[in-house]
């Protein structure tokens, strides 16, 4: 509710919109749309040479996962983001599939390069 409230006050036309005043409310929209997108998801970092492409494919189908950071590295690490209410089911999967340990982290922020809500907001304004 108060991530909505500070998005609304952000998003008068009356305002005045200088580029200062746009910065401020790119960097504002793109803190709220960082925290918004983490609540969705959970770290999960495993390593295993038996990880491919055909395995997180079917990661990303059966749990809803990403990686963000593409897929796993020389040495097998990888993270991916999966949805809280899958966690249990991937690292099983992860697991059944070679992985020794599967660790999960809380995030706070997920920063994209895109910033949705400065575009609706800029898209607002040249109205």
């Amino acid at each position: 509710m108060m991530l909505r409230s500070q998005a609304n006050l952000v998003a008068s036309r009356d305002a005045d919109w200088s580029n200062s005043a746009r910065e401020t409310a790119r960097v504002i929209l793109d803190h709220i749309a960082a925290r918004a997108r983490a609540s969705k998801y959970r770290e999960v970092r495993t390593r295993f040479a038996g990880c491919n492409d055909t395995l997180l494919s079917e990661a990303h189908t059966r749990f809803g996962v990403v990686a963000p950071f593409g897929g796993p590295t020389s040495s097998g690490m990888l993270t991916l983001h999966c949805p809280p209410g899958k966690l249990y089911a991937l690292g099983s999967f992860l697991r059944e599939h070679g992985a020794e340990t599967v660790s999960v982290v809380s995030l706070d922020y997920v920063f994209d390069r895109e910033n949705p809500l400065f575009a609706k907001l800029e898209a607002f304004l040249r109205q």
